[in-house]
C-alpha cells in the first residue's frame, strides 16, 4: 500500500534575482559559461552550491583550458584569478539567465546583455568568490566595457 512521508523540514529560499529597468530594447549574446570557473556561492540546506543569478557582471576567460567560455567577473586584487575574469576589458556584459543547480555539473548556455537599461542596485558582483550587490568600481568597469548596458 503506497503511503505519504511529510517531511516538515525547512528548507534555505532563493529566488531568481531581477535586474532589469526595462524589458524593451534588451539585446543578448549567447555563450558558455564555464562550470569550473563559477564559485560555489550559495548554501541551500547546508549544503554550498553554484547558482547564477541574473544580473551578474560576466567576463571572457583568456586563458588557460576554459579560454573562450566566460565567467564571474572579479575585481579582487591579489584573489589569484589569472584567466582572465579580473581584467575589465574582459567584461562582456550581465548574464540574463538563472542558473540554479546545473554549474554544480556541467558547462552551461547562457544569454548575456550587452545593451539593455538595467538597475544598478539590483545587479550583483562577486568579490573574492563572494556574491554581492554591484559596487562604484565595477559599475564603472562595465559602463567602460559594455557602453551600450546603461544604469538607471
Amino acid at each position: 500500500m503506497a503511503s505519504f512521508s511529510k517531511d516538515l523540514t525547512a528548507r534555505t529560499p532563493f529566488g531568481k534575482n531581477q535586474y532589469l529597468r526595462s524589458t524593451q530594447d534588451v539585446k543578448t549574446e549567447s555563450y558558455t559559461l564555464s562550470a569550473d570557473a563559477m564559485p560555489t556561492n550559495v548554501t541551500v540546506d547546508g549544503t554550498a552550491v553554484k547558482i547564477l543569478q541574473p544580473g551578474t557582471v560576466m567576463a571572457m576567460i583568456t586563458s588557460g583550458p576554459e579560454a573562450g567560455k566566460v565567467g564571474v567577473y572579479d575585481a579582487t586584487p591579489g584573489a589569484g584569478i589569472t584567466d582572465g575574469r579580473a581584467v575589465e576589458a574582459n567584461i562582456i556584459g550581465i548574464v540574463d539567465t538563472f542558473v540554479p543547480w546545473t554549474l554544480d555539473y556541467r558547462d552551461v548556455d547562457i544569454a548575456v546583455v550587452y545593451e539593455a537599461a538595467v538597475k544598478a542596485d539590483w545587479c550583483l558582483e562577486h568579490l573574492d568568490g563572494t556574491q554581492q550587490a554591484m559596487t562604484g568600481p565595477t559599475q564603472t568597469a562595465v559602463t567602460a566595457a559594455v557602453p551600450t548596458i546603461t544604469f538607471k
